[in-house]
């Protein structure tokens, strides 16, 4: 299986991109794909993530991508430390970005220039998609052109076919001088240097028990739909960064009523089993609350008040 992981921001267009690149890799018989956002704060320049999945067989695992063949970020403020622990050995990273990298594992590209030259503005996010087709042989440039006719509006047709092209030609260019290169073109067995084969060996590993299996089972979808769906307050990846209010429980005032576990949208609030004395019947994850006040509203108590994040952190 090949996956990519997008990160992009609301707005940028990485979920219609993971989509297309699904569509384009699934266009011969025997393909398949899967694609899927994943949102935290509803908002847009808020981060975001989307996933893309390519396979010969059918794919039933919708768990989000630990480490992928390719990375690409839509904006290159959110490529921080730790990057590399998202990539597979030999895998490649795709940053819209002007800098120069030391690192030979990312590639960068002006995705903002290449779309701005096009549309008059940047929409960087099919730029990626010729520049996927220029590194991974499962995808065509072809079934890439046909992608964006079958899934695009009209309009936007031929620019966008010519911005994928404009970006499968810079990424071909640069792949022939031999400073990026593909884990499907050179192979997992025999890497195309020695930097590159250094590079894949040192890399810091997540742990192999963090890293998602498929359950020999995981295409009945009777059995993959409960492998992926989970009870509230079931949160993998920490959200709450860009919070400025919060909501706090008055145990006196809560009733117990449990209308603020059942709205909460992310899952945040859950119940307390054994509350201590003068303590409420729930409580709140601030590590995924993400300060939309829907508990607040849906309280008919006044049990919960949004409060700024600087006075909670004087309290």
């Amino acid at each position: 299986m090949i996956e990519v992981l997008w990160h992009g921001r609301g707005g940028q267009g990485a979920f219609t991109a993971a989509r297309l690149l699904g569509a384009a890799a699934s266009m011969a018989d025997g393909r398949h794909a899967l694609a899927f956002p994943s949102f935290g704060p509803e908002r847009r320049g808020a981060p975001m993530r989307a996933f893309t999945k390519m396979d010969d067989a059918p794919i039933g695992d919708r768990s989000a991508v630990v480490q992928a063949d390719y990375v690409v970020y839509l904006d290159d403020t959110l490529l921080g430390d730790g990057w590399e622990l998202e990539l597979k050995p030999g895998g490649v990273v795709l940053a819209n970005s002007t800098r120069t990298f030391e690192d030979p594992r990312i590639v960068a590209l002006d995705a903002d220039g290449i779309s701005s030259a096009v549309l008059g503005r940047p929409i960087p996010n099919t730029v990626f998609l010729g520049a996927l087709a220029a590194l991974c042989d499962r995808v065509d440039l072809a079934d890439v052109e046909e992608a964006v006719r079958q899934y695009m509006p009209a309009k936007l047709h031929a620019k966008n076919i010519e911005i994928v092209r404009a970006a499968w030609e810079a990424v071909s260019r640069r792949d022939e001088g031999g400073s990026a290169r593909c884990p499907e073109r050179t192979g997992q067995a025999e890497e195309s240097s020695a930097a590159s084969a250094e590079n894949a060996t040192t890399a810091p590993q997540r742990p192999a028990s963090c890293i998602p299996t498929l359950r020999p089972d995981a295409l009945d979808p009777t059995a993959f739909a409960h492998s992926t769906c989970f009870e509230g307050g079931y949160l993998t990846v920490k959200n709450a960064g860009w919070r400025n209010i919060r909501p706090v429980i008055d145990p006196a005032a809560c009733t117990g009523c449990l209308q603020c576990y059942l709205y909460c949208p992310d899952g945040t609030v859950f119940k307390v089993p054994d509350p201590a004395p003068g303590g409420a019947p729930v409580a709140i994850d601030y590590d995924f609350c993400k300060g939309c006040g829907v508990c607040a509203k849906a309280c008919r108590f006044g049990a919960i008040t949004m409060i700024p994040e600087s006075e909670a952190d004087a309290r």
